[in-house]
């Protein structure tokens, strides 16, 4: 086994970074109270935070014969025309609300547990996105659905992810715990310039059917040596039981609109590997390792920058030094700061 950390910046140059721009870390880990899990459990974690605050209820006014027109704040326009239905099957008429959440930068694939990992009958691959978006419809509380005879267009813009990209496909959001793995479609994704946006370019979805997590990527194809696994362990004493709930490690590739989540393998440690044999197609480059554990009380936390190994497996281990504990709001600009 080859363990390597080159290039490792612990969370000091967070801390750091964080006086700099004006925002204060809170204690170092060895100073933190342990909580109860029902202390912890009656607190919001920073994920159940991060997605109320970014989630957005829109109010759309009929346009006639059930035509609907919304934009949502990082410019995701969505558009319906004659395709809401209730339960009763019947067409729906009057404002409706949508709900929408945009999801392009990696600081918010992050914070959201929405990583660009895709399964595809089993294979793991490496996505590169242009932007998820998650949407559903309701009138009068009561959720609507699509009937397939009518359109739900979106309109999501490249700029949000560092312009257009070839071969973009569309991904749906399959809901796990606290994350999403996508599974594609095999329909290729159009890149247009919208009328209704100023003629500013986007990747044009048409949904028939299906509400939800919709994401739209292409597999990356890194030209790295490939790595069997990339592991992240916790050799520290933490005041919680990790759980995929209250924590995550994550994997961010400088450069990419794009943010791998490692997933949980025992009580601190933390696995990414490729599916049925597939390796991982990212060694002896580097990547920025982000772990967050949210007690309650706090998030604790590291964030940190590596090189890879060239083959076999790699293996990083954060000790107690390199633990930090911030409040939201201090880890959300430290990811900020860094990514």
């Amino acid at each position: 086994m080859l363990i390597q950390s080159n290039h490792r910046f612990s969370f000091t140059l967070v801390t750091v970074l964080m006086i700099v721009l004006g925002f204060a870390a809170c204690s170092k880990s060895e100073n933190l109270v342990p909580q109860s899990p029902q202390e912890v459990g009656q607190k919001e974690t920073v994920f159940q935070k991060h997605l109320r605050e970014n989630t957005q209820w829109l109010m759309a006014e009929d346009l006639g014969s059930g035509r609907y027109h919304v934009v949502g704040a990082q410019g995701t326009v969505v558009n319906i025309d004659k395709a809401l239905v209730n339960a009763a099957g019947e067409r729906v008429r009057g404002t409706v609300e949508i709900e929408l959440i945009e999801v392009y930068s990696p600081v918010d694939r992050i914070l959201h547990r929405k990583q660009t990992l895709a399964d595809d009958d089993g294979r793991i691959e490496l996505l590169q996105s242009g932007g998820a978006v998650y949407v559903q419809v309701y009138q009068n509380g009561a959720q609507l659905r699509l009937d397939g005879r009518g359109e739900l267009q979106l309109l999501l813009p490249t700029a949000n992810t560092g312009g257009a990209k070839e071969n973009v496909e569309l991904y749906h959001g399959e809901e796990i715990g606290e994350q999403v793995r996508w599974k594609p479609t095999g329909e290729p994704v159009e890149v247009v310039r919208s009328q209704n946006r100023n003629g500013i370019e986007a990747y044009l979805v048409l949904l028939q059917g299906i509400l939800g997590w919709v994401s739209v990527d292409v597999i990356y194809h890194y030209p790295g040596e490939p790595l069997e696994s990339i592991e992240l362990v916790i050799d520290c004493e933490l005041p919680i039981e990790i759980t995929p709930t209250n924590a995550f490690a994550a994997l961010y590739i400088p450069g990419l609109t794009s943010a791998f989540e490692l997933m949980q393998v025992g009580p601190q440690h933390f696995q990414l590997i490729g599916g049925q044999g597939m390796a991982i197609p990212l060694g002896a480059t580097q990547g920025t390792f982000i772990f967050a554990g949210d007690y309650g009380g706090g998030i604790v936390c590291s964030i940190f920058t590596t090189d890879f190994v060239t083959y076999g497996k790699h293996v990083e281990r954060i000790g107690c030094s390199e633990l930090q504990m911030l409040d939201y709001l201090g880890f959300r600009n430290a990811l900020e700061a860094l990514l």
